[in-house]
């Protein structure tokens, strides 16, 4: 139950191999290094090659991003995700870099990009322009007596509301008189402005102006550019726009053919730049004399070994120390546990793994999560489903990331348990095989493992959750009490835990003989028990106040802790509840179907559409139900009993890759 053990690991390597210590430290996956602390005088040697590297990767970045919406990708980003990658060895990703000249690349496209983001601006314009136009179509003038105007007379042009035209044509006739002209734009009935344009002299402009501006005019720019009528600079944008289309069609072909030609081969690049990257940043935390490099790290101790072979051929040049970790070191966290408890390793991550040294919960949970999850699913034709889709993506992806690989089983594994469950509760996406004639041939195959039915004795079906929810909370208080033994608080586990264990023992040996599922001979040794756990609890539950009062009060109100073990236990209700409400929407799914396919010509059809999208939707919502509801039961009743979590997880110095996978058919440096 505990984690794996970790050694303190001490490299002194002189600067002429540095590179190559890394390299074969990166190759072999079993090191994380430890960070210095800041140190100003401490100053890395490789930060050159940092920002190459970095430069590198950001011209990979920009063409990943520029170049991938046009590429057709024979792989689905699912299928990446799990593991379809294609492989490649360090020493062909270093050819492929030596023979690519990224940076060339790289400005090819931003001459593409800058040019389309160019076309798409001036069609913008274009189109603005166009609506303005469209909008004037009447106007008799060239434009170039508003976008210029003369040397003595200027225009503008503008919109104005319907409700202020006539006092506006009214007010500048009075005060411009015959030294202004008005044009007034067509309008339609729904229209709330009217397009207008003004000529004036140019000394009057203020006047136009502030005549304009009281009657809610708002001036429209006219671009300096448009000088001929309306109509032919209407035929001029036009002609315009079908250039630039055509111009910007041809640039999204040069982009495909770059995309198709250079991605696959951009992606293994930006991959092996930041496996270089991640080995140079582990010279950050390194401390520097003149010739040698000094690099701390934990390392697993069934690794020490491989990685003392590894670096043998560096012979004198290499100097290794290994030591324990100390009480101030806080060592990652590296989960170790038997083959049948791995895919489990998935739910204590989500929590929370352990601190180094102490105890790893996932064997623990792993049976009563298995047990819980298949109680609350509870159907054995949900289960199939379950164990049939997840099974096709381990068999098809075998290359699947290792987390992944045990998130898949943990859902192999819950449908695995959601099939006993339901063969022994007789319930096969609900009552199918009742509810269907041409199924019955099946009942008597159903019927033989069938050992409850919730739907017809829901309370005996909890009565099995609720023992089961009493032995995981004593099996939670015996782990904290064997914690505490192994770690030598003695007080705390006699305290703490044991007198718990003892009052609830005692308390459930007492309801158990007034209820006559046990014998009364029971009785006496139920309350010598409670009295036992009582005494012991009152005694050290205030063990942390002050006076002996003090002391004694909080050991006394410390028994009222009694109602929370209980509404510990009556949460595992929650199995009744689930695994009757997966039953009763499967059989109500089915009556849906039975009643639909009586329906005349077309009734079958759709019956087996309610049939087959309910059952569905019912694995979808009842999966996520079951696996939700389990999961609360460790973290919070089970796991509140003796684990905190709190600690890191082990992160080595390894190939960290997005789109390929790195082989080690050679010796890659």
């Amino acid at each position: 139950m505990a984690v794996a053990r970790i050694n303190k690991l001490e490299l002194y390597v002189h600067k002429s191999i540095v590179d190559g210590v890394l390299a074969s430290l990166q190759r072999t996956g079993s090191c994380e290094i430890i960070g210095r602390e800041e140190d100003e005088g401490s100053v890395n040697p490789s930060m050159g090659k940092t920002q190459e590297l970095d430069g590198y990767l950001s011209e990979a970045r920009f063409l990943l991003r520029f170049l991938e919406p046009y590429y057709v990708d024979d792989v689905s980003s699912i299928a990446r995700a799990l593991g379809d990658k294609p492989e490649a060895t360090l020493r062909e990703l270093a050819s492929l870099a030596e023979r690519t000249d990224i940076s060339s690349l790289a400005e090819k496209m931003r001459k593409i990009e800058r040019r389309l983001v160019e076309i798409r601006s001036e069609l913008s314009q274009i189109e603005s322009l166009q609506t303005m136009l469209s909008n004037i179509s009447g106007f008799p003038y060239p434009l170039e007596l508003l976008s210029r105007g003369t040397d003595t007379t200027k225009g503008f042009l503008g919109t104005i509301p319907l409700d202020q035209v006539e006092n506006w044509k009214t007010a500048i006739e009075t005060e411009l008189g015959e030294n202004a002209e008005i044009y007034v734009g067509g309008y339609g009935e729904k229209d709330k402005e009217a397009w207008v344009s003004l000529f004036y002299l140019r000394e009057l402009e203020y006047l136009a102006f502030d005549i304009s501006s009281k009657h809610n005019l708002s001036k429209v720019d006219v671009s300096l550019d448009l000088l001929d009528t309306v109509q032919r600079e209407t035929l001029k944008l036009d002609s315009r726009t079908v250039k630039l289309l055509n111009e910007e069609k041809v640039l999204h072909s040069r982009a495909r053919s770059a995309a198709q030609k250079y991605v696959s081969l951009t992606r293994s690049l930006s991959d092996y730049w930041s496996i270089l990257r991640s080995r140079i940043e582990v010279l950050d935390s390194g401390e520097y004399t003149d010739q040698i490099v000094m690099l701390r790290a934990w390392v697993p101790s069934d690794s020490v070994q491989v990685i003392k072979n590894e670096l043998s051929k560096y012979e004198e040049l290499v100097e290794i120390v290994l030591s324990e970790p100390t009480e101030m070191d806080e060592p990652p966290c590296i989960l170790e546990n038997p083959k049948w408890a791995m895919p489990f390793e998935t739910l204590t991550k989500l929590y929370g793994s352990p601190k180094y040294g102490a105890i790893d919960p996932t064997p623990l949970l792993a049976p009563f999560f298995f047990i819980f999850f298949g109680m609350c699913l509870g159907d054995g034709g949900y289960g199939l489903i379950m164990l049939g889709f997840f099974a096709f993506f381990l068999k098809k992806f075998k290359k699947m990331p290792s987390g992944t690989r045990q998130f898949f089983t943990l859902f192999v594994l819950s449908g695995v348990a959601a099939i006993i469950v339901g063969a022994l509760t007789g319930s096969w996406f609900g009552d199918m095989v009742d509810a269907f004639p041409f199924l019955n041939f099946l009942k008597v195959i159903k019927d033989v493992p069938i050992v409850l039915n919730p739907m017809n004795d829901p309370m005996t079906f909890l009565a099995i959750s609720l023992a089961f929810g009493v032995v995981q909370i004593l099996f939670g208080l015996l782990v904290a009490l064997y914690d505490c033994l192994r770690r030598k608080d003695y007080i705390g586990a006699i305290g703490d835990q044991g007198g718990w264990i003892l009052l609830l023992v005692g308390l459930l040996l007492i309801g158990g003989t007034v209820s006559g599922k046990l014998p009364s001979s029971l009785s006496l040794l139920g309350k010598a028990l409670s009295a036992a756990g009582a005494i012991i609890l009152v005694a050290t539950q205030g063990r942390e106040k002050e006076g002996i009062v003090q002391k004694a009060i909080s050991g006394v109100l410390s028994l009222y802790n009694i109602t929370a073990y209980l509404g510990d236990v009556l949460s595992y209700s929650r199995l009744l509840a689930l695994g009757l409400a997966t039953s009763a929407i499967a059989m109500i799914i089915n009556m849906l179907s039975t009643l639909a396919g009586g329906i005349p010509y077309f009734g079958w059809v759709i019956g087996i559409v309610l049939c087959l999208g309910g059952h569905l939707f019912s694995v979808a919502v009842n999966v996520l139900g079951a696996f939700v509801h389990s999961l609360r039961l460790q973290y919070v009743e089970f796991f509140s009993k003796f684990y905190t979590g709190g600690g890191k997880l082990f992160a080595p110095l390894n190939y960290s890759t997005s789109f390929i996978n790195i082989s080690e058919t050679s010796k890659d440096s």
